[in-house]
């Protein structure tokens, strides 16, 4: 299956002679501050690196295009390369639990890229790097295909049967993807992800069917490379070790209803960023509730009764839909 019909245009921001590791995401417009406010931690905590950054995007705000020119502009270790994706190349995928069509861009990337590039990571763009990245030079493949931390909660005791694992199987975390492109298309594994996704309708989408066909094939990474840090529980001390934090779950440190005190890491680094003055925009009728539950808490009432009353409209709208 040739993926690179779904791929419309690219366009490149800086220039650097050799990379010293690239960095892949996929986003849409609702997640594209947040990339940049990754990119903005990945560069702070790594000036003597050179990163060439793989945007592979469904959707961008034109003033978000205007911010990466910018970042890239002031930091000459950087150079972006943007791909914009055909909005209806998963259309009929399935997609629930608060994710966009954008997570399955990162079926791309590895068809995309190849043989251009050998090696990258893939990381989510709800997380921030807090360490210095060189040690992914230093790590062996050893003939897999992928290198990721393993998942972690009682959720996996029902899931892993629901999708045909075994309690004993690993089953990783697709927020962080240490990936040989060789291996990767040498198995097809494109093509065998987007049959998969098209015949099952599975609950984590991309990462059950990374799951499914390569958990044999990948080796896991200590944890400190996908550090969790679960906004709606009790905060936990993080390890001193860690290089890549990942703000998991629903709850995100960038919006305005989070209250959790350990969004003051995050909070550190969107100060330093283009995106500081970023205002998260509500992408379903229970975000608007919670968005006006935010802001009456601020004394801000006529945006708290805007985002009342669209709660109202949308959710109106939504159990209409469901009726047809």
């Amino acid at each position: 299956m040739n993926l690179t019909d779904f791929v419309s245009k690219t366009e490149t921001l800086g220039h650097i002679d050799r990379a010293d590791f690239h960095f892949a995401f996929g986003v849409d417009k609702n997640f594209v501050p947040p990339m940049g406010i990754m990119l903005t931690s990945l560069v702070a905590n790594n000036p003597g690196l050179n990163f060439r950054i793989h945007a592979f995007l469904n959707s961008i705000f034109d003033e978000d295009v205007e911010k990466l020119r910018a970042f890239v502009a002031g930091t000459p270790n950087v150079q972006l390369d943007m791909y914009r994706v055909d909005p209806n190349a998963f259309s009929h995928f399935h997609v629930d639990r608060g994710y966009t069509i954008a997570v399955y861009n990162r079926i791309l990337i590895a068809q995309i890229l190849y043989p251009t590039i050998e090696r990258l990571v893939y990381i989510d763009a709800d997380t921030l790097c807090v360490g210095d990245v060189s040690e992914l030079a230093t790590l062996d493949f050893d003939g897999n295909v992928l290198m990721a931390v393993l998942d972690s909660g009682d959720w996996l005791i029902e899931h892993k049967p629901n999708i045909g694992l075994t309690q004993d199987d690993r089953y990783y975390n697709s927020g962080f993807l240490y990936i040989d492109l060789r291996r990767w298309n040498e198995l097809d594994l494109s093509s065998k992800m987007m049959t998969m996704l098209h015949e099952r309708d599975l609950p984590m989408q991309d990462q059950d069917a990374i799951n499914l066909l390569a958990r044999h094939l990948t080796k896991p990474l200590p944890r400190r490379f996908n550090q969790f840090l679960l906004l709606k529980e009790e905060p936990t001390e993080l390890p001193p070790d860690t290089i890549f934090i990942h703000f998991a779950g629903r709850v995100k440190p960038w919006q305005p209803w989070c209250d959790h005190p350990q969004r003051a890491i995050y909070d550190e680094y969107r100060a330093r960023s283009l995106w500081r003055e970023y205002e998260y925009r509500p992408r379903d009728y229970q975000e608007s509730r919670l968005m006006g539950m935010a802001m009456r808490r601020q004394g801000r009432w006529a945006a708290a009764m805007k985002y009342y009353f669209r709660y109202v409209k949308q959710k109106i709208s939504y159990k209409l839909s469901k009726q047809h």
